[in-house]
């Protein structure tokens, strides 16, 4: 016969509910963003081309001056 820990299953539900609950604020933060970003006049958003998607990856030279 199956049995249920009832202390593990609180447990396990105020820990999932605890994950959505700071998921739920990272995400209003960053509508939020989004929001401002939006208020601020921007519309679109160019991101940088990714070099491992690119056939053709160019060598950056570093700027430092001993470069480790």
């Amino acid at each position: 016969m199956p049995v249920i820990n009832i202390e593990e299953n609180i447990k396990k539900i105020i820990q999932d509910l605890d994950k959505m609950t700071q998921e739920m604020f990272r995400m209003q933060g960053v509508l939020q963003t989004f929001e401002g970003f939006k208020k601020g006049g921007l519309e679109t958003i160019d991101l940088p081309t990714d070099p491992n998607q690119s056939s053709t990856i160019k060598e950056l030279k570093s700027t430092q001056e001993k470069p480790e």
